[in-house]
């Protein structure tokens, strides 16, 4: 492909599928360089990366997904980045190909990448909120603060977006066939998760009312 091309997984305790995820990605022969950047995990989630032999980051304590980012980002000097969650289920070569393509191409600056015929349930999430995907693939300089992507937390994907916004950067919406993740309520119960959920969001909403951002401005980006 003639650049260097890094994928970054930032996970929590997702050592039920994190090893899957750096399979298909291994396989796939896309990456000069694979990192993983556990945020806390309390289960097997570092000793499972670190059995496929990719370089792997273990954060002492949970700092959000944005700090969990940024640390990836980091530690390579990859131009292409390709981010990718660690609980995504039936992941295949296809789905990273598509993501990268309109990168690769310079179609566009960032490529997010929706669920699409995975379960209702994750495609209807995702539909109401597009701009909250984790898969997503960017040229590394349209990063222009570290410091705003690591305090982000669970908005690190809305500062992503926000960046599209501020820069109109270019970006292009590819649909993930057959590709899904675990829910919260599945990974850690139903209650446990509702909570989990309901943080997310509210990360969301104050990083909305921080910044000034409308759903339409945001959501337009992904259309």
């Amino acid at each position: 492909m003639g650049e260097d091309i890094a994928l970054i997984i930032p996970a929590y305790n997702e050592v039920e599928t994190i090893g899957e995820v750096i399979e298909v990605a291994q396989e796939s022969n896309l990456f000069n360089e694979i990192v993983v950047v556990s945020d806390g995990s309390e289960d097997g989630t570092v000793k499972r990366a670190l059995d496929y032999g990719v370089k792997t980051i273990a954060l002492p304590k949970n700092l959000g997904k944005g700090a969990a980012m940024t640390i990836g980002m980091k530690n390579t000097l990859a131009e292409v980045i390709v981010f990718l969650d660690a609980d995504l289920v039936n992941l295949r070569e296809k789905h990273i190909k598509k993501l990268l393509a309109p990168i690769i191409a310079r179609r566009a600056d960032m490529s997010c990448g929706l669920f699409s015929g995975g379960r209702e349930n994750t495609d209807f999430a995702q539909r109401l909120t597009p701009y909250l995907t984790g898969q997503r693939a960017l040229r590394r300089e349209i990063i222009d603060s570290y410091e705003e992507l690591r305090d982000s937390k669970f908005g690190a994907e809305l500062y992503l977006t926000k960046l599209v916004i501020e820069k109109e950067l270019k970006v292009e919406k590819v649909l993930l066939e057959g590709l899904t993740h675990r829910m919260k309520e599945e990974k850690r119960g139903f209650i446990i998760g509702i909570i989990s959920r309901i943080k997310m969001y509210w990360e969301v909403f104050k990083y909305f009312k921080k910044n000034n951002l409308s759903y339409n401005s945001i959501s337009s980006t992904t259309k």
